[in-house]
Order: C-alpha cells, then sequence, then structure tokens
C-alpha cells in the first residue's frame, strides 16, 4: 500500500525526539508499505488557538502545502490512504474535502481527545476516519458527526525494547511535570523511595522552566489561582501543588533532572526497578471529577521490559491483566505501598516485568494496530479491497 504521512517528529516543543515517526511511521515501512512522510512545519502550529484570526493565515499556508505535496506525491504514484496527524489550525475542512475527493482517502490521528476534543472538532467530520486511541472519546467524535475508531496505543518493539544493563535508580519517570506528579514524585522520596524525574519542568536549577505552573512571583501566582478558580478549580489544591514543588527541589534536587534523548528515554525503563506513570490530565486533579486517559507510555513501559506501575483507569484492563502484567494505584498512598513491596520483592517485580512485555509484544505493536486498522477500513468501504 502507498501511504503518504503527514506527522510531527515530537510531541512537545521542548523535546528533541522522534517519537511519533518512530511510533506511527516506521512500523508502516518495517510491514512493507511504501510511505512517503512528509512534516510541512506542523509541530508549532499545535500551539495555535483554532479560533483565532491570526490562525487563519497560517492554516490556508499549510493546507496549501498539504494539498500540494500530496498531489505531487500521487502523480509520482498513486497513494492508496493519508495518514495525517494534525489539528483544526492545521486545516481547513474544505481543503480536507478537496484532497479526499482528489487524492485518497484521509484517516486523522488525534490523541488527547479527553481534555482537547474541541482542537479536533470543526475538521473531525471531514475526514474518511478519525483514529481515536481513548475509547471514552469515541462518543464526543460521533456527536460531531465524525467516523470515528478505536485505534489504541501502541509501542514499536524496534524502537521500544529492554537494554542490558545494571539498575541505576529504584523508580523513575520520564514526562512533563504539571498536575498531581509533583505532588506524587514528593511524596515517593519523602517516603524514602529515590523516585527520579526527567522531562520538562522538574530541572531544579532552572526553577522548573516552562512546564512549571507555579513558577513566577507570588503576584502572578495569586492571579494564576484566581483565574483558575473561577474555571472549577480548588485554590487549596494550587497551593498545595506549589508547596509541593517547593520542597521537593528543597529536599530532593538531586533526583530532578532536564528532558533525556529518545535513547535515554527507553534506556530508563532498564534501569529502573519500578518506571513510572500517570494518568491525569492537565490540572483537573483540582477539580471534584479528575480526568484520565491511557498514556503512550503505558504501552511503552511494557513493551521495553519495565515492570511498570501506572494509575488506575477501567480501560486499562482492556489491555492488560492488572496485578499480573502491570501494576495500577487509586492514590499516592496505595502507589508508595506497593513501590515498597515491589522493591522488597524482586521475584514478584520479575515475573510481572515479564509478563507486561510478552502481552505487549503479543497485543500492542504498531504492526497489529495497522493491521486491523487497515482490515477495518477495508470492511466500511474507506479503502480498495485489493488495497
Amino acid at each position: 500500500m502507498r501511504i503518504f504521512c503527514v506527522l510531527p517528529g515530537s510531541p512537545n516543543a521542548a523535546i528533541a525526539s522522534s517519537l511519533w515517526r518512530r511510533n506511527l511511521h516506521d512500523p508502516l515501512v518495517e510491514m512493507g508499505h511504501d510511505t512517503v512522510l512528509w512534516d510541512g512545519g506542523i509541530q508549532p502550529i499545535y500551539d495555535l488557538d483554532p479560533g483565532a484570526t491570526a490562525t487563519e493565515s497560517v492554516r490556508a499556508r499549510f493546507g496549501a502545502a498539504f494539498a500540494a505535496a500530496a498531489e505531487a506525491a500521487h502523480r509520482e504514484r498513486p497513494l492508496d490512504l493519508i495518514l495525517t496527524y494534525v489539528s483544526d489550525s492545521h486545516l481547513a475542512p474544505d481543503v480536507i474535502d478537496d484532497v479526499r475527493a482528489r487524492v485518497a482517502p484521509i484517516t486523522n490521528f488525534f490523541c488527547n481527545n479527553i481534555h482537547q476534543f474541541h482542537l479536533v472538532r470543526r475538521t473531525a467530520p471531514h475526514f474518511s476516519a478519525c483514529l481515536v486511541p481513548e475509547a471514552e472519546a469515541i462518543g464526543a467524535y460521533r456527536e460531531a458527526g465524525a467516523n470515528p475508531i478505536f485505534f489504541p496505543m501502541a509501542a514499536n518493539p524496534t524502537v521500544y525494547r529492554p537494554i542490558e544493563t545494571p539498575f541505576v535508580y529504584d523508580a523513575s519517570f520520564a514526562g512533563q511535570r504539571y498536575g498531581d506528579r509533583t505532588a506524587a514524585v514528593l511524596a515517593l522520596n519523602e517516603a524514602g523511595i529515590a523516585t527520579h524525574a526527567f522531562g520538562p519542568g522538574w530541572n531544579a536549577a532552572t526553577g522548573g522552566g516552562p512546564a512549571g505552573a507555579e513558577t513566577g512571583g507570588t503576584f502572578a501566582r495569586v492571579m494564576r489561582i484566581a483565574s483558575a478558580a473561577r474555571q472549577g478549580r480548588d485554590p487549596r489544591l494550587a497551593l498545595a501543588d506549589w508547596q509541593a514543588w517547593t520542597r521537593l527541589r528543597q529536599r530532593h534536587a538531586a533526583i530532578l533532572h532536564a528532558p533525556v534523548a529518545d535513547e535515554a528515554y527507553v534506556a530508563l525503563f532498564s534501569q529502573s526497578r519500578i518506571s513510572l506513570g500517570f494518568l491525569t490530565l492537565s490540572d483537573t486533579h483540582r477539580t471534584e471529577r479528575p480526568l484520565r486517559q491511557v498514556r503512550l507510555r503505558e504501552f511503552e513501559g511494557p513493551m521495553s521490559g519495565a515492570f511498570y506501575m501506572t494509575g488506575w483507569i477501567d480501560e486499562l484492563a482492556r489491555h492488560y491483566e492488572i496485578g499480573r502484567e502491570i501494576v495500577c494505584y487509586r492514590s499516592h498512598e496505595e502507589m508508595v505501598d506497593l513501590a515498597r513491596h515491589y522493591l522488597a520483592h524482586a521475584d514478584e517485580r520479575e515475573r510481572i516485568r515479564r509478563a507486561g512485555r510478552e502481552r505487549a509484544l503479543r497485543d500492542h505493536t504498531w504492526a497489529k494496530r495497522f493491521t486491523d486498522l487497515f482490515r477495518e477500513l477495508r470492511a466500511i468501504g474507506v479503502l480498495r479491497a485489493d488495497a
């Protein structure tokens, strides 16, 4: 099959990474598909407000470049499918409709739909199909008139694999600092479990950097808390987050690190007795109903051979046998208790680590996801039967 891939390299402009290309593009190549990879300056556009007047000219330029690139690839050799990872800031509905009609069907992948569906709501109905990794978000797509297909996260075993290395850390987490992650890392370290954190916002030397929601002067902090309170956030929890960050920097600065490159990120899973995940979205832990979703890390960790411990969400039971293949906690207190238990029981930890990797290799590779997806696209008539 010939596929035109419109994919960013990194999920975050602050991270020098090829994460999404390694996860979505490279497996297609490994499966033997003829792929054309096109970037077009995708990444910075995610940060634009789709409804802002200033975004219109950026969207128009990107849309024109996208259409021209897809048409050029199609002339070189007919395309069977276009796979995009874009938002409403990137493409206008009429551009999607036109390219679909003249070139090939378009499927759009987008994640973080639980709290960011508004970023794709306008264009979603115009794609041939929308690939949705969160089961809970399927309904929102249908209500918008789109054609959603459940397409869970996965991992590429060529990239995410065990590394021969001794343990360096009792526990680690690699990812951006926000939400209740600061309090969780603090709780573990205060309990005597040396838990290292890597990523934007964690570097103590910079005071947290741009990802540190509690940075800035007292007045700025008060204004942010007041604004959040008007949006249903508990100001007491905002203050608690700031206090947790202050305490973490003062008492445990040695465990705070800058972002790591892709290879070092994968190695962390093998260097850590416990690899941590957090599922809460943004600052919704400060509300009465925190939002959670399954993350890419829930597949990268086990695929890399990690003993993986993450938050609880019912959807995870669709992917793993909880307690046998991965471990889940429902509170920071339970997280600390589980960490203590499994650090003291290496044999149990090893059994779970092995079972998690076996499950990931069997059921959670991108090759399997794409094989299932293409079968469904043919069944619903998006793809030709012979594609």
